[in-house]
């Protein structure tokens, strides 16, 4: 069932709507991932924008240079994309899906656990 994009999206927020709408038989639940998903990548273009016309730089209120606002909100916003996609569990072209940050950080603990084993054998 293919439904329309919600409006206000932006180029690159309306044509992930599409391609995926088109891909997926999504549910109700997932539809509102989409849309968070979507106004995410919309958002992270907007700041983008605002970096590349302001500079990494701006002036701070007191007129010293400080980091400019939107690095840090873009930061904030990729946080968000990753975890609204690992949330919608879309598989990709091979079946795969992006993983959790909560399994990231386990394979990476499990990883360091089973490191420090073998160096333990290994002296």
């Amino acid at each position: 069932m293919q439904t329309l994009a919600p409006s206000g999206l932006a180029a690159r927020g309306r044509q992930f709507w599409e391609t995926t709408n088109q891909s997926y038989d999504l549910t109700e639940s997932e539809l509102a991932l989409l849309t968070e998903t979507c106004r995410t990548m919309d958002n992270l273009d907007a700041l983008a924008a605002a970096i590349k016309s302001e500079g990494a730089m701006t002036v701070g209120s007191t007129g010293q240079l400080v980091v400019n606002p939107a690095l840090t909100e873009a930061r904030g916003q990729r946080l968000a994309l990753h975890r609204l996609i690992a949330s919608l569990a879309l598989p990709d072209i091979d079946g795969a899906t992006v993983n959790k940050a909560s399994s990231i950080r386990g394979k990476t603990a499990a990883k360091a656990r089973w490191n420090g084993h073998v160096k333990e054998r290994g002296a």
